[in-house]
């Protein structure tokens, strides 16, 4: 380059840089070289540019924020755009991105334009919008772009930056039970807790109703991150505040600003998932996870439009006699590329999504279809159980479609039985009762399933109008250890059952000696491996008509 011209552009108070295009043997561009890079230029992203030679070996460190690749080529072809902005750590300056193609030298001339004084008034009058009413801390508004600036703030200074993501536990339903103003409380109270950890280094934000974010960086190292939220929780446990956390570390798990939200995010559900009241780190097993059950859901959706779910029942008998009481109608989901699909995987996902709805609702139209049909085929009067979720069942027209789908299929509601679980305890009670007492003034039974491993209280199960409670496999797996302490308390929940009049159900028998004890109990009825497994209607109405090798057992 010319050295008076060089002198010049050495003078100029903003940061130029020449780039000539490489063309590979097709003609097309595939990278730019780096012809020269002026002094401010130097100082803006020197420390990032260091020797390279060509435009791909820095271009994703400067800022992945800035599409710089696809920016350059825009340029070449004419376009140009105004809202491609870079902070630069080292200069603590804001500049705006312009790039020109000089058509005579075949040249690149990219120019940072400095408007720090314009990103300053813009973050000024943005504040006062920015800040949250109640706890006076700032919003979400200008959280992602403060992350951004604090992530490359690290990086420059060679230092730690982590994203953690705060939930105050039940906040909803303690609004919904103790009122708003009390909430309001435990959010002014959480704030003052944070405060207290306010630093150069901290960033603290109210990130939604329940939410708050803190942003940590130039911290020395993950361990020290590791220690300095261990004292948040501390704080929060001290105060007896519940709260799940969830942590990301920036250049760690990631250097993108969404992906550090996401990942955050996705820590904070698996801290409510594995009992609330703890902060998670985030783990890249997390992610995989999250990628499959997106794949999932995206099946399930397909899968119940397609109709490619499948109903299974387990036979359930009485203990005593050993004549079948019913069935327990289940649903089976085989993907063509994923196999087997556990229920255990994709209800969950199904009530996340609300897709539970439907899929409840279709289980219960086959399990009624299914009962008239062997009414009429087998003289059947046994009892069909169907499980029902919380979701589906607090459905304004829960009600409504369950009346319409007895008398469409003109079958004695008392061989009807719903299943559900403790999860009804967990929201509104009263409008529970309620509506259970409804079904019960049907003529249909109430089952209580998996009793003992949710929410489950004396004073609750006294007020629910059930026929049968459900013992949970996990109190059956050990009922016959040396140490007798299962079989102590699944003796006393059948004596306490049988004293309110309600029958029993043990569920996942699959030894002779359990169901010796279970008898031994006065436990009513019996299901699992031992007598029966789930199993397809085909070989239902084999048994049905008097094929007993058609029970599939242990």
């Amino acid at each position: 380059m010319n050295l008076n011209l060089e002198l010049v552009l050495n003078n100029i108070s903003s940061p130029v840089l020449v780039a000539k295009p490489i063309k590979n043997e097709f003609s097309n561009i595939i990278d730019f070289e780096i012809n020269y890079t002026n002094e401010e230029m130097k100082k803006a992203v020197g420390f990032v540019i260091g020797n390279s030679t060509k435009w791909s070996d820095f271009e994703g460190k400067i800022t992945s924020d800035v599409p710089w690749f696809p920016l350059a080529l825009d340029a070449i072809e004419g376009n140009t755009y105004d809202s491609a902005k870079y902070y630069s750590p080292s200069t603590k300056c804001w500049y705006k991105i312009d790039m020109k193609f000089n058509e005579a030298l075949g040249v690149i001339i990219l120019t940072f334009i400095n408007i720090t004084s314009e990103q300053d008034y813009y973050i000024q009058l943005q504040k006062s919008l920015s800040t949250d009413v109640l706890t006076k801390l700032p919003n979400r508004t200008t959280f992602n772009e403060s992350l951004r600036i604090d992530m490359e703030d690290s990086n420059f200074n060679k230092k730690y930056a982590a994203l953690l993501l705060i939930d105050i536990d039940n906040l909803k339903n303690i609004n919904d039970s103790q009122g708003i103003n009390f909430g309001d409380k435990l959010i002014l109270k959480t704030t003052s807790i944070l405060k207290l950890f306010q630093s150069d280094k901290v960033k603290i934000f109210r990130y939604g109703d329940d939410e708050f974010a803190m942003i940590l960086k130039n911290f020395d190292s993950e361990a020290s991150i590791v220690n300095f939220t261990d004292c948040i929780f501390e704080a929060f446990q001290m105060q007896q505040l519940k709260v799940s956390g969830g942590i990301a570390l920036s250049k760690v798990h990631t250097s993108q600003v969404e992906e550090l939200i996401r990942f955050a995010d996705m820590a904070v559900h698996y801290a409510k998932k594995n009992g609330r009241n703890n902060f998670t780190f985030f783990e890249p097993e997390m992610h995989r996870i999250f990628i499959q059950h997106l794949t999932i859901q995206s099946k399930m959706s397909k899968a119940i439009i397609e109709s490619k779910f499948q109903q299974y029942y387990q036979p359930q008998f009485d203990i005593h006699s050993g004549q079948l009481r019913g069935f327990e109608a289940l649903i089976r989901w085989n993907d063509e590329e994923l196999g087997n699909i556990a229920p255990s995987v994709f209800i969950p996902l199904a009530e996340e999504t609300g897709s539970i709805v439907e899929i409840g609702n279709w289980v219960l139209e086959t399990a009624l279809k299914t009962l008239k049909h062997w009414q009429e085929k087998f003289d059947f009067h046994g009892v069909i159980s169907v499980n029902v979720s919380p979701i589906q069942l607090m459905q304004d027209d829960f009600l409504y479609n369950l009346e319409r789908l007895i008398n469409e299929n003109e079958i004695t509601s008392s061989l009807l039985e719903i299943e559900i679980t403790e999860g009804v305890m967990i929201n509104d009670i009263n409008a529970t009762i309620e509506k259970l007492n409804a079904i019960r003034n049907m003529g249909i039974r109430l089952s209580l399933d998996d009793f003992g491993t949710g929410y489950s209280s004396l004073s609750y199960l006294q007020q629910l109008p059930l026929n049968t409670l459900k013992i949970d496999k996990s109190f059956i797996n050990n009922i016959t250890s040396e140490d007798g302490i299962q079989a102590n308390i699944t003796q006393s929940i059948i004596s306490m059952v049988e004293k309110m009049g309600l029958e029993t159900i043990a569920e996942g028998v699959e030894y002779q000696d359990q169901l010796a004890l279970l008898d031994k109990f006065n436990c009513n009825i019996v299901q699992g491996f031992l007598r029966g497994k789930p199993m397809p209607f085909h070989l239902c109405e084999a048994y049905l008509d008097g094929d007993t090798s058609a029970l599939l057992k242990n």
